[in-house]
């Protein structure tokens, strides 16, 4: 799908949402931004201290996906 389909079904969705619905979305949203920061930092310091290991059959297989999908 492309970048402009997305967009209009976004926006078609999110006209509909009542206020409640949009300050439960919002909340959900901050909630998650925060979660994504907590977990970057956790990789981060993992990667600095040397014990951030990703085994090779994983990083295979998401380079097989991705290229499947191309």
């Amino acid at each position: 799908m492309d970048e402009k389909k997305i967009k209009k079904i976004l926006e078609e969705k999110l006209s509909s949402l009542d206020e409640k619905e949009l300050k439960k979305l919002k909340k959900y949203l901050q909630e998650e931004k925060v979660s994504r920061r907590e977990k970057i930092r956790r990789l981060k310091e993992l990667i600095e201290k040397g014990e951030y290991n990703v085994p090779p059959e994983k990083v295979a297989e998401k380079i097989l996906e991705f290229l499947k999908r191309k």
